[in-house]
């Protein structure tokens, strides 16, 4: 594969633009990209991290990194001094949805300056507008990855012989900033951080914040403007279309669903990509459990377009690429995606699909529900965007609920009484660290000094089996089949036993995605359905169980939604599917 890098300045405007074309001609040998990325690697004087509005801090120090203790992976460590002691520093809790970011970059609290990457356009990046990825750890490290291996076999690419294939990425704008009136703490602020260094609540001072605040807005504001130009005029000598060389796509789509509360379309997130393809020897694109399908969330080959539609259903795609597409959406709280094939885009043109019937599959009546589809934990206990990323909540957990979860429909709440993942039990407190005022909560500074220098998982790790009960009242008993709906932002190994009244039905084995490895929200999202014989329901209160087996406790799943529906053997349903994916995919 042949790669043309290339660099642009803009007179009058701080920061440069880069891109890269990559060639394979058919003549080449099979080869493809597992990861590929641009990395910028900054000074230590850039100690201000800025991913998003809640993982924007003072990062830790490099020698207090490199002193730490290597914990479970060698991509965390115990750290033993400094601001962030008694606590984990992970390279992989600050991961982002790439389609959701605005810029993200590092600052300096010293010399008031800042660095940040600002994607135009997501079309170049593999994945989609839900691929998670690294985007800057410890060592003032910034990357922006278009392929890589991560969650879930990622989304890379692998071009065979005989395939002519041509990819331009970028141009990517990196700019600069700096700030003209910053304000620097006192030498008693100074001396407060240093006194609750390591307390789980360091005291940064509020000018710290101020300035790296002021610096990573003025970002994000000059991202609207990078992003606006989109595609660039100046861009010439590579397959790059202008925008009387692209296309338009517009259309409404309209939910058909009498059970559903509301007929609007919460965050919906419509989208064209390449229809499914296979791949023989695909490398990474093989292990999003597709077996050698490449989906669109796993596609590193062709570009995807991707908008955010309005709460009616209506969507405009612009500056599409032509081409032959499959239309794709999801939205809050609509289990499943919606599909189109065959959507043919010409240079210069506006297609206008009118509007789309959306019937999302229901395989009974709904009794009940835990949370609502979104593709994420984050209505969930620790879910949300302050926590997820910590790393550590999978010992947490055993703090946070001694007897595991016991859920009643219709009194408990999700928020407070659902945690994020279902992980094993841990059987030990030797992590925790006993000076911790709230160890089970705090941020910072809950994890024990280990007692040498060698990993201490072994002994930290496991756990026993977790099973968790749902309650829920039917009026009378049932006939017919029970349908379990189960949606996972992530998984991780093993197995997920479900019972009913005390009576295993079943269980499901969830594609490993790295959700919990690498501790976020989500990973690469899958749905499951498990049927059972709807007469193991009585009149009166019931019990569905959920298990996950002894182990180590960062396997499990994370939870997306969970919905039970009744198939009464009518004609109004379609009869559930006989495997556990109902959404396997296919090359239609």
């Amino acid at each position: 594969m042949d790669i043309e890098v290339r660099y642009t300045l803009e007179r009058g405007v701080s920061g440069f633009y880069t891109y890269a074309e990559y060639t394979h001609p058919a003549s080449y040998p099979t080869a493809g990209e597992g990861e590929s990325r641009f990395i910028l690697q900054m000074n230590p004087t850039f100690n201000w991290i800025s991913v998003d509005k809640d993982r924007n801090q003072l990062m830790i120090a490099n020698q207090d990194q490199r002193s730490g203790v290597v914990i479970h992976a060698k991509e965390q460590s115990i750290i033993l001094a400094g601001v962030y002691a008694n606590s984990v520093e992970h390279k992989y809790s600050y991961c982002a949805v790439m389609d959701k970011l605005t810029a993200w970059g590092w600052s300096s609290t010293k010399d008031h300056v800042g660095v940040y990457f600002i994607n135009p356009s997501n079309e170049y990046i593999g994945g989609g507008p839900e691929k998670l990825d690294l985007v800057a750890h410890m060592g003032a490290t910034l990357l922006d990855y278009w392929t890589s291996g991560h969650y879930g076999g990622g989304a890379g690419n692998n071009i065979p012989n005989g395939e002519s294939w041509k990819h331009v990425v970028g141009p990517v704008f990196v700019y600069f900033n700096s700030l003209e009136d910053p304000k620097d703490p006192s030498q008693a602020e100074l001396d407060k951080l240093t006194a609750t260094s390591g307390s789980g609540m360091p005291a940064v001072p509020a000018e710290w914040h101020d300035n790296a605040m002021a610096l990573w807005n003025d970002a994000v504001a000059k991202s609207k403007a990078v992003k606006a130009a989109w595609p660039y005029a100046w861009v010439d000598g590579v397959d790059y279309p202008h925008k009387d060389g692209r296309g338009t796509v517009a259309g409404q789509l309209v939910l058909n669903d009498p059970q559903a509360v509301k007929k609007t379309f919460p965050h919906l997130t419509v989208g064209l990509a390449h229809p499914n393809y296979t791949r023989e020897a695909a490398g990474f694109q093989t292990r999003g459990g597709n077996g050698n399908i490449v989906t669109w969330p796993h596609d590193g080959n062709y570009y995807q377009f991707w908008v955010d539609g309005a709460a009616d259903g209506r969507f405009t795609i612009p500056n599409v690429r032509p081409g032959k597409y499959t239309l794709h959406a999801f939205a809050d709280g609509v289990l499943g995606e919606y599909a189109k094939a065959n959507i043919t885009v010409e240079a210069g043109k506006k297609i206008d699909l009118g509007k789309l019937d959306w019937q999302p599959v229901r395989y009974g009546k709904q009794l009940w529900e835990i949370g609502y589809p979104d593709r994420t934990s984050d209505k969930f206990l620790k879910g949300d965007g302050a926590n997820y990323w910590l790393w550590g909540w999978p010992l947490r957990y055993a703090g946070l609920f001694p007897n595991d979860v016991t859920y009643t429909i219709g009194k408990s709440n999700p928020a407070k009484d659902w945690f994020f993942e279902e992980v094993p039990h841990s059987t030990t407190t030797a992590w925790l660290n006993p000076a911790a005022k709230d160890p089970y909560n705090q941020r910072f500074g809950w994890v024990n000094t280990p007692p040498s220098k060698d990993d201490p998982w072994a002994q930290w790790g496991r756990g026993k089996a977790t099973t968790w009960t749902v309650k829920f009242n039917m009026p009378k008993a049932a006939q017919g089949t029970a349908v379990l709906r189960l949606a996972l932002a992530g998984a991780d190994g093993g197995a997920l036993a479900i019972g009913v009244n005390g009576q295993e039905v079943g269980s499901i084995h969830p594609v490993s995605t790295n959700a919990l490895r690498y501790n976020t929200d989500k990973g690469v999202w899958n749905q499951y359905i498990q049927k059972f014989d709807a007469s193991l329901m009585k009149a009166g209160m019931n019990e569905v169980t959920f298990t996950v087996p002894a182990g180590d406790v960062t396997t499990g799943v994370v939870w997306d939604y969970v919905r039970l529906e009744l198939n009464d053997g009518s004609k109004t349903y379609p009869t559930p599917p006989s495997t556990d994916r109902p959404d396997m995919p296919t090359l239609d």
